[in-house]
């Protein structure tokens, strides 16, 4: 792969800051996925002729960075959103708090999973937040899946990066089409487990009229 001049003068620092900077944009899978960045940065830091593990370790902030990015948000803004009458009326406080019981007994394995998957990563992160999971256990398990999925894109894409730069539009296209697959399928899964939870919630009256100011009487009034 012949590189523009302008990736080829850059210093290493300064190439290893831009690579930390374009992880952390692109995270976000706009409008690529993280998949794809990784594997760009791999080849390029290939054709650089420059050390494997530096570029691990500048990468990797970026690509947790925006996890937290995502969890933070969603913790800090959340509930807030719900005090408003339209999501009052989508998000049904009962579900909500089923969510949040699903979540607590399984949350460490979904954070951890999820991670690598296309298309549910950020809506799990966020419901992550969301949900209220406690940050060291989303760091440990969403940190050691960003971790895992890091070093193995790089990899792919620092030491195959010949091969893979002929079908890098083909993995662009079938990451477009499995992102959506999954969404939809994680979705339904996620969801029918959390209606059971909501089926199987007993006891829960207390718990809901003192989180969110409302009664088992309203939940069954409103719907």
């Amino acid at each position: 792969m012949i590189l523009p001049d302008f990736l080829v003068n850059l210093s290493p620092e300064t190439a290893l800051l831009g690579f930390f900077v374009f992880t952390l944009i692109y995270s976000f899978s706009l409008p690529i996925t993280e998949e794809i960045a990784l594997i760009l940065v791999g080849v390029v830091a290939h054709c650089r002729g420059m050390d494997f593990l530096p570029v691990v370790l500048a990468c990797y902030p970026g690509i947790f960075g925006s996890d937290v990015v995502y969890y933070a948000v969603s913790y800090h803004f959340g509930f807030r959103l719900l005090s408003l009458p339209l999501f009052r009326k989508l998000f049904k406080p009962k579900k909500i708090l089923a969510s949040e019981r699903y979540f607590k007994r399984r949350g460490a394995k979904i954070s951890f999973f999820c991670r690598f998957l296309v298309g549910i990563r950020a809506p799990c992160m966020i419901a992550a937040g969301f949900l209220r999971m406690p940050f060291r256990v989303y760091a440990l398990y969403d940190g050691l899946a960003a971790a895992i999925s890091t070093f193995f894109w790089l990899s792919a894409g620092y030491f195959f990066g010949n091969l893979l730069e002929r079908g890098l539009s083909t993995i662009v296209l079938a990451l477009s089409i499995i992102g959506p697959v999954v969404f939809v399928s994680g979705a339904f899964v996620i969801s029918r487990k959390i209606a059971r939870e909501e089926r199987n919630m007993t006891g829960y009256s207390d718990e809901l009229f003192t989180r969110y100011g409302v009664s088992e009487e309203d939940q069954i009034s409103n719907g």
